[in-house]
């Protein structure tokens, strides 16, 4: 199946309609390869260049609302805009890489296709994106507006002294956020773990147990 035909087949079930030729073109263009992949717990997408002449690729998690899923491709597509314009090796999230994604994402904000309020805090975000947009809790909050399982909570969305639980039974005492991770105190065995924002759990009462130093 040819890149084209795969591109725009798939993409209807994950981004808005009307921003799906705009997505198909920008990969029409360019030599990039979209996954669209397995929900993974510790990121939304990522970008990676190809090496010895095979074709850079891009992966999205399939489970990401229309919205987030369009947000998070716009993301990847900025590194391998990057990617793709220097021959060096760039910050991963520095100054090209938020220029990349405000161009990048500027005809998508002026075709209308983000809902108020959605598009203002979007707007917010984008005067200074972050490496993950699960940082930014005014995003986060609006995107989950449009997600289907409206229960599901992850640790982004806590606070110092929240507390939660995993499948596995264990509770948990979010004790501070670090730069790129949530160092958490598990109540069961008396140690920390550090969790990606974007984990999902089950949130308790925010009182605190008296642990965790």
């Amino acid at each position: 199946m040819n890149k084209r035909t795969t591109i725009r087949e798939a993409l209807p079930a994950c981004i808005p309609l009307n921003a799906v030729e705009m997505i198909a073109t920008w990969f029409d263009n360019h030599h990039v390869i979209l996954r669209i992949t397995r929900n993974r717990s510790t990121k939304l997408g990522d970008f990676r260049g190809g090496a010895h002449g095979s074709p850079s690729y891009i992966s999205v998690n399939h489970n990401l609302n229309k919205y987030s899923f369009l947000i998070t491709l716009l993301h990847e597509i900025a590194h391998a805009e990057v990617h793709l314009s220097y021959s060096r090796r760039m910050a991963p999230h520095g100054k090209a890489w938020k220029s990349a994604f405000q161009r990048v994402t500027i005809p998508f904000i002026d075709a209308e296709i983000f809902p108020e309020p959605l598009k203002q805090v979007f707007i917010q975000y984008l005067n200074n994106p972050k490496a993950s947009s699960t940082t930014y809790l005014p995003l986060v909050s609006a995107l989950r507006a449009f997600d289907n399982n409206s229960d599901e909570v992850t640790v982004s969305l806590l606070q110092p002294g929240d507390m939660f639980t995993l499948r596995d039974r264990r509770t948990f005492k979010v004790i501070e956020k670090l730069r790129k991770r949530y160092r958490c105190y598990c109540i069961e065995n008396k140690k920390t773990y550090l969790f990606s924002p974007v984990a999902v759990i089950q949130p308790l009462s925010a009182q605190k147990t008296g642990t965790a130093d």
